[in-house]
């Protein structure tokens, strides 16, 4: 047993393995301290900042319209919680979406050649033109609920920044460089080993960089995604971008400039508390020849490193997360590589399959429309 900086190590010996297990000491250095309490505080905070937020989430919808937004100051916070709520969920759902997404594309050959073209297509069609049909599934999907409403703003600003985020994360993953390469396959890597221990740290400086850009992007589409309107029926969602939307339609200057506050601050909120520790973190992996002059800093990383409450809370998660990364997960493998014949012969019938499920789309389409709209209308 060995004692030491507050803990108590133990050895466990099991016959010719033996094995080290370290414990907090009682005593005076198990109190928190000035880090603990102002970490604490900080997490607290955010749950009970969510917990607010996420209030009238199930909400009737038919109450929207009866509980109008309100231009008065005292209002704003509760907007501000709300609209940061929605970017968040749009963020994780970005990043599933990226993550599934961009990596089918880069590891299959035949997926990249119908989810790239894809991909560039939805990039082109403009946020609004989304809302035309996604505001009628979701509130579809969860009828006579605020929760439909909620999912299609969060789908519109997700639109913003998806598509960005699946680019830079698949040209990542085509471009790890030969010798990272190397040394995967030196140490016997598998396929799921090589993604989280060779190529997601390549692409995480990339993939975070365009995060921090497309959260710009989305923050222009906060009026429309939160002021939607269905047919004669217009549905505005407590928020900065329907609260702008209000001050604009009653001509409130001071409202105006009080939106454009709260979203400042909003900003400076993602900046401080998410982007930039993220931006610090990313910079462990970044490929360099030489170390750059600027190190970058985040307070709150620097106030949760000095935190061992909060250290300790997070290691086993840690340890749980490593673990998993870990895993000698690999797709099966055919034992004979196939011939050119017949993989010219697979790569026909999968693009016949793609051409036949596309003239099935069309086909829906034109019925669809063909319903309302004559040819003259085209």
């Amino acid at each position: 047993m060995a004692v030491g900086d507050g803990q108590v190590q133990l050895s466990l010996s099991t016959g010719a393995m033996t094995k080290f297990v370290t414990f907090p000491a009682f005593g005076r250095r198990t109190l928190p301290n000035q880090y603990d309490l102002m970490a604490m505080a900080l997490i607290f905070g955010a749950f009970v900042a969510i917990g607010e937020a996420m209030r009238g989430l199930n909400a009737p919808l038919a109450a929207l319209p009866a509980a109008d937004i309100s231009l008065d100051y005292a209002d704003l916070p509760y907007y501000a919680l709300r609209t940061t709520l929605r970017m968040f969920a749009a963020i994780g759902a970005s990043l599933i979406f990226t993550f599934t997404y961009a990596t089918l594309a880069a590891k299959s050959r035949r997926a990249e050649m119908v989810l790239i073209p894809l991909l560039d297509i939805l990039q082109s069609v403009p946020i609004l033109g989304f809302l035309s049909f996604t505001v009628t599934f979701f509130l579809g999907l969860f009828p006579g609920s605020t929760l439909g409403a909620e999912c299609a703003a969060i789908f519109a600003i997700f639109t913003s920044q998806a598509w960005n985020m699946a680019f830079s994360f698949f040209q990542s993953l085509r471009n790890v460089p030969r010798d990272l390469n190397e040394v995967a396959r030196g140490f016997g890597l598998s396929g799921w080993q090589k993604f989280w221990q060779r190529e997601t740290p390549f692409a995480m400086p990339s993939l975070i960089y365009n995060k921090v850009r497309s959260r710009s992007g989305g923050g222009f589409f906060i009026v429309a995604s939160e002021a939607i309107t269905v047919g004669d029926t217009t549905i505005k969602l407590p928020g900065i971008g329907s609260y702008l939307a209000v001050a604009i339609e009653h001509k409130r200057i001071d409202a105006v400039i009080a939106a454009v506050i709260a979203m400042f601050v909003v900003i400076m909120a993602y900046d401080q508390f998410l982007f930039r520790p993220l931006v610090v973190f990313a910079a462990r992996f970044r490929v360099e020849l030489s170390a750059s002059q600027t190190q970058q800093r985040s307070w709150v990383i620097d106030l949760f490193t000095r935190s061992p409450w909060l250290r300790a809370a997070i290691d086993w998660p840690g340890d749980i997360l490593r673990n998993v990364a870990l895993w000698r997960l690999e797709l099966p493998r055919a034992a004979q590589p196939a011939s050119q014949g017949t993989t010219k012969l697979i790569d026909a019938l999968w693009l016949a399959a793609v051409a036949a499920v596309a003239a099935g789309a069309l086909w829906m389409i034109v019925s669809y429309l063909s319903q309302s709209l004559t040819s003259s209308d085209l």
